[in-house]
């Protein structure tokens, strides 16, 4: 009755609801920041508060205030064929010192060169044929700028490249430099799939319906919608950045999502709308009757489509994760707003001429209409006839990929994401031929102990029985800590060498010990840091296996009575600490989601279709579709990648769970609700075949369509982003393609011939 109202409201109001939706965007477009002004990202940023990393960040501000570094750049000098020339050192401090002058560089001190004081040593290979230079950043892992520092050290050094020594190789890497690199790499994603979404989705209606007219509707729709969500989220997010409520968060990978479901699931909705419009039109319904009728017609499907999509993205407000909790109701706003429209703007755009041309019924349309309704009678009958063997057969050749899709296994590298080209991943190249790959972020132990003084000789004692546990762990290169600064084994280097000198000197010195033990207040002398170089990159999969083993190490010296340690409080702080805990709660985070979302789902169906048999069912058979899909991408991928595949990326799963068990219930909704409404005009089995063949055509179109949209992600160079494109895309086909086509209506035959509602 709401939506018969809303339909003829629009259409005898149509210039004011147009002209309303110009305006209310044009408002938001001028008030709203821009997207990237107020975007929040990087992955380990996110965590909860009461993670080890989060409480090591807190532990190292206060114990070592005047320390302020977060990430860092690593310039690489290497020459392959020896030892660094006097040239090579030359050109090395100019570059450190060109490096310094860039404006705006948030430097914590001047770079690290051979010639800092305590570190300089650490920073040259043992066989003199490469050194580092080390610049420290207040900058976060992924902070936004980090993608400025890195270009503009990147246009430095090219500018110095013409008084670049003869042989002598230069590379660029360290923590700072990856999280830009990651930077670039999405916002490059982003424009890739904003353009590829559009093209695709034009491109695709064009094919399916070959008319400029019924493109255009839809489209115009959704660029009003997209334009809208978009600069509301941005206006949101500055709201909440200023200490507004409710707090709203933004993320690139957000962005990427509202685009492609607005274009996905908005179009989806407009050509729902148009299609029972054109079919109105068909028979003989004038222009204004069939926008109001239509509306009224399909509106309820529309609104409780819309609404479990929303509900299922709303669950992930329930993550602990932040990117998880942020961009499900995010998304979710977005999709609001496009159902606004959808039942606003385009019944409006649908009682101009514009509808006029959408809705004209030519003898090509007739023609094409007949061989659509032939084709799908003929499916039809296919599946009705025999609908449980239809049934086991499909359950048959998906029980071993849904097998499959159930044991995958995920990474977390995300290092690993990054193609070849980009500079940061020539550079950890360049610096693992002669460093421990550990050296572009060392994992930093803190260890407090309660009325101890952890300076002078006894103190480095004490410090030397938490050093030696830690290197005698398989996966750890080097230690450096109050006891041995530089980090040299015992017994790599004589103590009557330069090098032993110089360490025992430097292990000495009061400003080793103002580096190592804390000299803040409460936690003077009694916090120490210990700097931990692993020997595989801080991303990777291995290393994060490292810290596992160093927390259970940790964590028998606070528990060993006999241990100078015992009682001791230890903390984990760096990039490997920060990917292992990022695992623990996004696994968590998985299991919760996934429960909520399909409860929440399936209390909407309940509620919109009052069959609990048949609600139960859909939400089955989008959980097969789920894992059948994963496991799929499984087989392709490790096809495609060989030995060198190191599993999914983390976030793919959680993704594509909350949108095909939300956005892929749309179709079912659609489907079901025809079906029910047939039936009780035609009886059980002709109103479910009636119902087939209507919708048949438009739902498969829709697919087709929101199947493209995700397959636009696939142009990102983000191998995360490629992968979740390639997931969504299948996904969504097989909904379409199998569930909406075989298992929905086999079942819904099986309960018509028992004579069973469900």
């Amino acid at each position: 009755m709401f939506f018969d109202r809303l339909g003829q409201f629009v259409s005898r109001r149509r210039w004011l609801v147009i002209a309303t939706w110009l305006a209310a965007v044009a408002v938001l477009h001028l008030v709203a920041p821009h997207w990237r002004d107020v975007a929040n990202d990087g992955d380990l940023d996110q965590l909860p508060a009461e993670t080890t990393t989060a409480r090591a960040a807190a532990l190292s501000a206060v114990a070592f205030p005047d320390d302020v570094g977060s990430s860092q750049i690593v310039l690489v000098f290497a020459r392959p064929d020896g030892e660094l020339t006097a040239e090579d050192r030359q050109f090395l401090h100019e570059a450190a010192r060109t490096v310094a002058a860039i404006p705006d560089l948030p430097l914590v001190d001047p770079p690290w060169t051979e010639s800092t004081p305590v570190v300089g040593p650490m920073l040259k290979s043992p066989t003199g044929r490469a050194q580092r230079v080390v610049v420290r950043l207040t900058n976060d892992l992924m902070a936004v700028d980090n993608s400025r520092v890195l270009e503009q050290v990147a246009q430095a050094l090219a500018d110095l490249r013409p008084r670049q020594p003869a042989g002598l190789e230069v590379g660029v890497t360290g923590s700072a430099a990856i999280g830009g690199d990651m930077l670039a790499a999405a916002a490059e994603s982003l424009r890739n799939t904003d353009r590829t979404t559009v093209l695709l989705v034009v491109a695709t209606l064009l094919l399916i319906y070959r008319s400029l007219w019924l493109t255009l509707v839809p489209l115009a729709a959704i660029a009003v919608a997209a334009v809208a969500s978009l600069d509301l989220l941005a206006l949101l997010a500055q709201w909440g950045a200023d200490g507004g409520w409710p707090e709203v968060r933004i993320f690139t990978t957000t962005r990427v999502f509202v685009v492609v479901l607005l274009f996905g699931a908005g179009t989806d909705y407009c050509l729902f709308l148009i299609a029972r419009f054109r079919e109105l039109r068909a028979a003989g319904q004038s222009q204004i009757r069939a926008v109001s009728e239509a509306l009224g017609h399909v509106g309820l499907a529309l609104a409780a489509s819309a609404l479990t999509t929303v509900v299922g993205l709303a669950m992930m407000a329930f993550a602990r994760y932040g990117k998880f909790a942020y961009s499900g109701p995010a998304i979710a706003v977005s999709l609001i707003i496009a159902l606004a429209v959808c039942v606003t703007l385009v019944p409006a755009l649908l009682s101009t001429r514009l509808g006029a041309a959408v809705g004209a019924d030519t003898e090509s349309d007739r023609r094409e209409r007949g061989l659509l309704r032939g084709f799908w009678q003929r499916v039809a009958d296919g599946v009705l006839r025999r609908p449980a063997a239809g049934l086991l057969a499909s359950l048959a050749i998906a029980a071993p990929l849904a097998y499959t899709g159930g044991r995958v296994a995920v990474t977390y590298d995300i290092f690993g994401e990054l193609s070849a080209e980009r500079i940061s991943r020539q550079g950890t190249a360049l610096l693992a031929q002669y460093f421990p790959p550990g050296e572009i972020g060392p994992l930093v132990v803190l260890a407090e102990r309660d009325a101890a003084d952890l300076t002078g000789v006894d103190g480095r004692m004490t410090i030397a029985t938490l050093t030696k546990p830690l290197e005698d762990l398989p996966g750890v290169d080097k230690v450096r800590s109050a006891y041995r600064p530089t980090g040299e084994r015992a017994g790599e280097v004589s103590l009557f060498s330069t090098q032993g000198i110089q360490s025992l000197a430097v292990a000495g010195s009061p400003l080793a010990e103002a580096a190592f033990v804390s000299q803040a207040g409460d936690y003077a002398n009694r916090v120490t840091r210990i700097f931990v170089v692993l020997a595989d990159h801080p991303f990777s999969d291995a290393a994060v296996a490292t810290v596992e083993q160093i927390e259970t190490t940790l964590a028998q010296l606070a528990a060993d009575a006999d241990s100078p340690w015992h009682g001791a409080r230890f903390e984990l702080l760096g990039t490997s600490s920060g990917i292992r805990d990022l695992e623990q709660v996004t696994l968590a985070d998985r299991v919760r989601i996934q429960w909520l979302v399909a409860a929440a789902v399936l209390g909407v169906l309940l509620v919109l279709l009052r069959r609990p048999v048949v609600c139960a069912y859909l939400i089955a058979t989008v959980l097969l579709s789920y894992l059948v899909t994963l496991g799929i991408v499984q087989l392709l991928l490790s096809s495609y990648y060989g030995a060198a595949y190191p599993g999914l990326d983390w976030k793919v799963p959680v993704f594509l769970f909350v949108i095909l068990t939300a956005v892929g219930q749309d179709y079912n909704i659609y489907l079901v609700t025809r079906v029910f409404e047939e039936q009780q005009q035609h009886g059980p089995m002709e109103g479910l075949r009636r119902a087939f063949v209507e919708t048949g055509g438009i739902i498969t179109s829709c697919g087709v369509i929101m199947a493209a949209t995700f397959a636009s992600m696939l142009t990102g160079t983000l191998r995360g982003m490629v992968e979740m494109g390639l997931a969504l895309s299948l996904g969504i086909a097989l909904d379409t393609f199998v569930v909406r086509t075989v298992l929905v209506p086999a079942f819904l035959a099986m309960l018509a011939r028992r004579g069973n509602r469900g």
